[in-house]
C-alpha cells in the first residue's frame, strides 16, 4: 500500500479501504529551527474489551486539563512556530515542518474535513518511513472547531470528560474527527500532562473493514486540551512493534509472539482483544519509536496565547 493521506470520520460502516488525507488548503511549509543538545479467551473476558486498563497516572479532579510540572530539558530538536513550541527527543525525528492550514467550510469540503484555520506540524526524518500515516501534530482553536464540526464537538466533549476523571474506555475515547474510518483497538492508554494542559494517548489503528492490526497502520494517538480550553491537539505518530505483521495482508506471516488471525472468520472481537492485551503487556521500549520518547515529545508542548 502506497503511503498516502486519509480524510477520515469515525463511525463509518465497513466499506472499501482507499481514502486520502486532506485538511484544507495547505500553506507554504515553514521549516522550524533545529537546535542540537538537547490463545484462548473465554466469553467472560470479552467484557474487558471495552475496559482497557490505563497506565498508572493520577487523574485530575477538575474539568481543567492537568498541567505538567516544569520539564527537564530534553536533548533533541527545539521546535517553535507562532504560539507553539516543543522538543523532539533525539532518535524520534530530526526536525519538523510547520504549516498554517486554511479553514475548510461546509461548501468546500466533505463533512469530516470541515475545520477552522489551524497549525500542522509534520516531523521530518522520523524514525519510521513509508507508513500509512505521516507523523503529525495538529493544533486547533477548540471552540471554533467544535462550532463548525459536530464530530469535533463530540470528541472535545469526550476528552473533557476524561480529563475530569471519567475512565478512558475504547468506546468513550475521542476519535480523530477528520478520519473517515473506525478505530479498531485502543491499547496502552495513558493520561499525559503537557506544559500547557493535559490529554490522553493510546495505540490504535483505523480502517473501513475488519483489518488485521499491523505495523503499516498502527499509530500512537494523542488528544489534548490546554488548561484554558482554548486549544485542542491531535497527534498521529506511526509506531511499530516486533509482534505485528508488517502490513494488512491476511496471509502475512505472524511474527513470534503475535496473535494469529482466526482462519474461519478473520479478525473479530476476540482477535482485537488478544492483540490489545499483547500490546499492553510489552515495555515502552519494545515499540519503535519508544513510547517514552513520544510521551516526552507530547509533555514538552507549550502553547501560549497570542
Amino acid at each position: 500500500m502506497k503511503k498516502r493521506t486519509l480524510s477520515v470520520m469515525i463511525g463509518v460502516a465497513i466499506g472499501t479501504w482507499g481514502c486520502s488525507f486532506s485538511a484544507g488548503t495547505i500553506g507554504t511549509p515553514t521549516p522550524t529551527q533545529l537546535v542540537d543538545g538537547a490463545g484462548t479467551i473465554v466469553a467472560a473476558t470479552m467484557q474487558a474489551y471495552t475496559a482497557i486498563p490505563t497506565q498508572s497516572v493520577s487523574t485530575p479532579a477538575s474539568t481543567e486539563a492537568p498541567t505538567a510540572e516544569p520539564a527537564t530539558p530534553l536533548g533533541g530538536a527545539s521546535i517553535s512556530y507562532e504560539s507553539v513550541s516543543f522538543v523532539i527527543p533525539n532518535g524520534v525525528a530530526a526536525n519538523a515542518n510547520a504549516e498554517k492550514i486554511t479553514a475548510v467550510e461546509a461548501n468546500s469540503g466533505a463533512p469530516w474535513e470541515i475545520a477552522p484555520t489551524h497549525l500542522r506540524f509534520t516531523l521530518t526524518e522520523y524514525q519510521l518511513q513509508g507508513k500509512l500515516h505521516e507523523p503529525r501534530m495538529y493544533i486547533y482553536p477548540a471552540e471554533e472547531y467544535a462550532q463548525s464540526n459536530p464530530s469535533a464537538a463530540e470528541q472535545i466533549r469526550r476528552l473533557k470528560n476524561i480529563l475530569a476523571g471519567a475512565t478512558p474506555l475504547q468506546e468513550t475515547l475521542p476519535t480523530v474527527p477528520f478520519f473517515n474510518a473506525a478505530a479498531q483497538i485502543a491499547a496502552y492508554i495513558k493520561l499525559i500532562p503537557f506544559q500547557s494542559g493535559g490529554g490522553v494517548r493510546w495505540l490504535t489503528q483505523y480502517a473501513q473493514y475488519a483489518a488485521p492490526i499491523n505495523n503499516h497502520e498502527l499509530f500512537y494517538h494523542f488528544q489534548g486540551l490546554t488548561s484554558d480550553g482554548r486549544y485542542y491537539m491531535i497527534g498521529v505518530l506511526p509506531v511499530t512493534v516486533s509482534i505485528l505483521p508488517e502490513d494488512e495482508n491476511p496471509a502475512a506471516t505472524i511474527p513470534e509472539g503475535g496473535v494469529p488471525i482466526p482462519t474461519d472468520v478473520g479478525p473479530n472481537d476476540v482477535y482485537y482483544f488478544s492483540v490489545t492485551e499483547k500490546l499492553n503487556s510489552l515495555p515502552p521500549d519494545a515499540f519503535t519509536p519508544s513510547l517514552d520518547g513520544l510521551d516526552a515529545l507530547v509533555q514538552s508542548i507549550a502553547i501560549t496565547n497570542p
